[in-house]
């Protein structure tokens, strides 16, 4: 073994910090026997019992007498061809019996093992045979398996051969040598080249005993080998049942990938022992809950190759108690896992899952750096996880610079040994076990598998049109542009994290296409970047070095160009092509698209075929990675499977309640009896249901959520009498009608929750949602929610809640969907009698506090703040149509992150929030365009400054009318100052109820034609669109934008990535066209601008500024 460095460098560790890590060090000693091979094993076994079944393969098996037969024959072949101890073969193809048994034969030879991948592509083949040095290659499986692999090695010039039996039987038996090499493995590199890690006998043969010891393996297990040959995990998969005269199960790659035909594996082979990632144990679960059977005899699954959610294990838990849980955590420079780790149910709260102990002979260590020098961190304290021990391997071949970076001389131990830097961060828990926090490079996993980015980068900085490159993993964000406002047009399908690639590139731009077959010929699919994003430049950081936070958001994916566009036939293409185009975030999918060349991958293709299952497709993983075109898939036939509908269990609150309507809830009421038959006091939003939904259990939850929450249940109705609350008779003139005092009857209706979902497409949700919103709700002979669940073709589900504002506002909303996900997870017997009567509490709480003398004062602040005649903003084109149907649209802009930062710095220079100055700039706009000199501008209160309304669900928002007197001959700076003192006068009278303001205003100070005092508003509220997770289902409420605007316009202001802030101005598009709301929003945009410089601020009066949109402005 060649390129390895005479000595390992020392670490340069603190004064004190040896004693003081060795005194931390996690370890344990074993006495395992390391000095065997596991062929001497398997030849005992079938010596003792020749027929019992050693190696599993399909509908074949080998048992220990002919295991070892072959073993002998093919290191006799292997023998003649000349391969002898320290040599190392690449084993290919198909993973099968084959592959164990070359494997065995190697080990007697004393050779090494070096697994090819058979879905490599051949370059890559060719380049690692010759960086490894490999003497042969033995192919094994099928010509189709093997045909890149013998490809590759002819290309680099080594010989291949086919393992065959040779005549006679090798005779010699080697023992192995502890210290000797068994495999080497490959792995991601960060300069380009890929890794290859060397491991020992001794460090294999340790991590095989550390298994059986602790899984408590015996004769009578049988353990799946589902692992690619290149995920170090089969090493182990394949071997350590040999050890104690177990059954190796091959699992065929669709078996391993798919939850439903892994399932059915499982139960019908007897597995005893599952090995895999995250991702495929909740793909098994869900087909669990579908089937409604356990897989079987399994008593162990193991987790491994990405981190572990915590609602994934408890889910485990849930739903398979008894099957135990093992979480593993090691890297492949170490012999595969280091730590163990049996989880029980996680407690609520917890981020993340410890990964373990450390294995028998394993040594762990945790430092952080400072100044050059290593120091010890106590438990508790967050660093470098290192592993020392004989677990530890040679290095990399062939690469003794990358070994001096990772590889130590161990200054812990005493037998001089080595100690491998994982650049893992953890740290270590009181009961002696470590919690994984993540990557400390730019080594990432994604789909369980490990690369470096840096990798990728390099490969594609040799195509020759490339200049520069950057690689990224990025999270697409399914909330679009909006965060307290979600338009309806925003894709509702969540995505994954996916690899994006930034180029630029010299002479003409090159293609997606061609970029990704340079990278499709020299490197595996998983490290193929999804996403090629091309751009004049990288962005750079002070020291020269890509600065990788400054790219920018890539855009959402395209389909190629390279297929003509066919669209689909029939109704099963097109919901396959609408399924496609929303796990991947395409627009549009042609019938002859096929799934991988629009970006698609293992995982999304394993979440298609869980959705398309849904459908009654009869679609496999192969086919879909095969072809997986529409066309394709919907030609292999459906397979219907009729779904029972959901059964829930009423819980009601039998003590009806009736109650006057809270002032708050009065005004939205006066207002919607001005137009009732107008729509846009309706409020709605999308539950976004991530995840394996149990729709019965949904809807039990949802029967609690009412029964703590009644006012959603309430009946309202008008009677003769008063409120009493202000002393103001209750009668109200609405249009020609009298209105006496309402009150609400709480619960009354039963809104319950679907029983199942109903199958859509994205396109097809968005179009419901949009029927929903324009459906005005009669709140007097109807309830005030409405309520559809739908199933899109990934699988996810979505809850369509459609209630009139009455109910709730927007934190109100957010609240009370975190608590349904709470009852989702909790599952709770009966409702929570404490939260059942919190709105009663609220009610009793606001009428004291509005019998205040400090309320009253308010309303005086307000008479007088609102006397005299009040403006109409004057700024539509248009005439005022008799009967508006109140539709919206909106245009946006960005405020980058210099105008963003000049913003809060004259906020903060006035003593102010960013509001003031926004709103100055509104108004100044407004005024431009309106003509006008005093201008009133609504600004909804959140109203949730008290406890007593902090977290109670229902309509707490307050609307504040501001009115702004602008004075042509103050500056800017001064405007300024007078809208901050605005603002404030309002914050302070905030509590008294604009309903009870309004009605005190003479109705000759009002317009009959448009919207009462103001008619034009500013929202900054954040409603932010939480998330969270429960029973593995995440639970996400995003507003939808309901294509109504029930002011003439109103601008939002919402966070748009760090330092950013989106302006969204909405308009009602019967009184303004688009160039002319756009012209409103660019002028506030100058005017802002000018707000935030100070010389101008200073200097320049309102008079004198422009605010003319026009290039010189931008």
């Amino acid at each position: 073994m060649t390129g390895l460095p005479e000595h390992y460098p020392r670490l340069p560790l603190a004064d004190g910090a040896r004693e003081r890590a060795v005194a931390a060090a996690l370890s344990r000693h074993e006495p395992y026997e390391l000095g065997e091979g596991v062929h001497a094993y398997v030849e005992r076994f079938a010596a003792a019992h020749p027929h019992r079944t050693a190696v599993e393969d399909g509908e074949e098996s080998l048992g220990y007498g002919r295991l070892a037969d072959l073993m002998r024959r093919i290191a006799a072949q292997l023998a003649a061809a000349g391969i002898s101890r320290g040599q190392i073969v690449a084993v290919g193809g198909r993973r099968g019996a084959d592959v164990v048994t070359a494997f065995l034969a190697l080990e007697l030879l004393g050779a090494v093992y070096l697994p090819v991948d058979a879905s490599w592509p051949a370059a890559r083949v060719e380049s690692l045979l010759t960086d490894s040095g490999a003497a042969l290659m033995l192919a094994t499986g099928a010509p189709t398996d093997t045909g890149e692999l013998v490809k590759g090695a002819r290309a680099a010039g080594v010989p291949t051969t086919t393992p065959e039996p040779a005549d006679a039987s090798y005779s010699r038996t080697l023992s192995p040598d502890p210290d000797e090499v068994r495999y080497v493995l490959y792995t991601s590199g960060s300069t380009g080249r890929p890794k290859a890690a060397i491991v020992e006998h001794r460090g294999m043969l340790n991590h095989l005993w550390a298994k059986i010891d602790d899984l408590g393996l015996t004769a009578d297990d049988r353990l799946a080998q589902t692992a690619p040959l290149s995920f170090d995990i089969s090493v182990w998969q394949m071997l350590a049942p040999l050890l104690v005269g177990g059954r190796v199960q091959i699992f065929a790659d669709e078996q391993a990938q798919d939850g439903a035909l892994l399932l059915e594996a499982l139960r019908g082979r007897g597995t005893t022992v599952l090995e895999t990632v995250p991702t495929l144990i909740r793909f098994l679960l869900d087909a669990q809950e579908s089937a409604g059977i356990r897989p079987g005899a399994l008593r162990w699954m193991i987790a491994t190759g990405e981190e572990l959610p915590p609602a994934l294990a408890r889910r485990w838990h849930d739903t398979l108690p008894g099957i135990r849980l093992l979480n593993a955590y090691g890297p492949t420079e170490c012999s595969d896992d280091v730590t163990h780790a049996e989880l029980g149910p996680p407690a609520a709260g917890v981020r993340h899952l410890p990964i373990g102990s450390p294995i028998g002979n394993a040594e762990l260590y945790v430092l952080r750096e400072e100044n050059g020098q290593w120091h010890a961190c106590a438990h508790g304290e967050t660093g470098e996880l290192f592993v020392g021990g004989l677990v530890v391997g040679r290095g990399y071949l062939g690469d003794p610079e990358r070994t001096a970076l990772a590889f130590f001389t161990d200054p812990f131990g005493t037998g001089g040994g080595r100690l491998y830097r994982t650049g893992d961060a953890v740290r270590a828990l009181p009961d002696g076990q470590l919690e994984y926090l993540g990557r400390v490079d730019r080594q990432v996993k994604l789909g369980g598998v490990r690369m470096e980015l840096a990798e990728i980068e390099a490969v594609l900085g040799d195509h020759p049109r490339i200049t520069a490159c950057a690689v990224t993993v990025h999270t697409p964000d399914d909330t679009g542009a909006l965060v307290a406002r979600e338009s309806s047009h925003t894709p509702v399908a969540a995505q994954p994290p996916r690899l994006v690639a930034y180029v630029a590139a010299s002479g003409d731009e090159p293609t997606e296409e061609s970029l990704r077959a340079h990278l499709s010929e020299r490197l595996p699919a998983p490290m193929v970047p999804h996403t090629f994003v091309v751009v004049p430049r990288l962005p750079l950081t002070r020291n020269g070095k890509t600065d990788y936070q400054a790219l920018p958001a890539p855009p959402r994916r395209r389909r190629p160009d390279t297929r003509p566009y066919a669209p689909p036939r029939g109704a099963a293409e097109t919901a396959i092509a609408d399924a496609v185009a929303g796990l991947l975030g395409t627009g549009r999918v042609g019938r002859n698209d096929r799934f991988l060349e629009l970006g698609g991958d293992s995982l999304l293709a394993m979440r298609l075929v869980a959705a398309l299952r849904g459908t009654g497709s009869a679609a496999g993983l192969r086919d879909v990675l095969r072809d997986g075109s529409p066309a394709a898939l919907a030609a292999l036939g459906q397979e219907r499977r009729a779904a029972p509908g959901a059964r829930t269990e009423a819980v009601r609150d039998d003590t009806p309640r009736t109650r006057p309507l809270t002032p708050q809830q009065a005004g939205v009421y006066f207002h919607w009896r001005l137009d009732p038959l107008s729509p846009y006091y309706s409020y709605q939003g999308s539950l976004e249901l991530d995840g394996p939904l149990d729709v019965a259990r949904l809807a039990r939850a949802w029967q609690l959520l009412l029964a703590e929450n009644p006012l959603l249940l309430a009946r309202f109705a008008e009677n003769d009498g008063t409120d009493g609350a202000d002393g103001q008779e209750s009668a109200q003139q609405v249009g020609h009608e009298v209105v006496h005092e309402v009150v609400h009857h709480y619960p009354h209706w039963e809104v319950p929750l679907p029983g199942s979902a109903r199958d859509v497409t994205a396109d097809a949700f968005r179009a419901t949602a949009a029927e929903e919103a324009a459906r005005p709700f009669d709140l007097l002979t109807e309830p005030a929610l409405r309520t559809r669940l739908f199933r899109l073709p990934d699988g996810q589900h979505r809850l369509l809640v459609t209630m009139h504002e009455l109910l709730l506002d927007g934190w109100g909303a957010t609240v009370l969907f975190q608590r349904l996900a709470e009852l989702y997870e909790q599952r709770p017997a009966g409702p929570d009698p404490e939260r059942a009567t919190r709105y009663d509490r609220y009610l009793d709480h606001l009428t004291e506090r509005l019998a205040t003398e400090e309320v009253a004062a308010a309303g005086e602040y307000w008479l007088r703040r609102l006397a005299g005649g009040l403006p109409v903003l004057q700024i539509a084109q248009k005439q005022r149509p008799a009967a508006p149907t109140y539709r919206g649209e909106i245009t946006e802009a960005v405020l980058d992150e210099r105008l963003s930062r000049r913003l809060r710095d004259t906020a903060l220079a006035a003593s102010a929030t960013v509001f003031v100055p926004l709103l100055a700039a509104y108004a100044l706009a407004l005024s431009y365009y309106s003509d006008a000199d005093d201008v009133i501008i609504g600004a909804p209160m959140a109203g949730r400054e008290r406890p007593e309304t902090a977290d109670v669900p229902a309509f707490v928002l307050a609307m504040l009318p501001l009115r702004l007197d602008i004075d042509p001959a103050a500056t800017l700076a001064e405007f300024t100052a007078q809208v901050r003192e605005t603002v404030y006068d309002a914050y302070a009278a905030a509590e008294h109820p604009f309903g009870w303001t309004l009605r005190r205003l003479p109705a000759a100070s009002r317009s009959s034609s448009a919207t009462p005092v103001f008619q034009t508003m500013l929202n900054m509220l954040p409603y932010p669109a939480r998330a969270t997770t429960a029973s593995d289902v995440r639970f996400r409420f995003v507003e939808l934008d309901t294509g109504y605007t029930k002011y003439d316009c109103a601008l939002y202001v919402q966070p748009h990535g760090p330092g950013r802030l989106l302006l969204q101005y909405a308009y009602q598009r019967e009184l303004l066209d688009a160039p002319a709301a756009r012209n409103v929003l660019e002028s506030t945009l100058i005017a802002l601008r000018a707000l935030t410089d100070p010389e101008r601020a200073e200097h320049t009066t309102v008079r004198s500024l422009d605010l003319l949109p026009g290039d010189d402005h931008r």
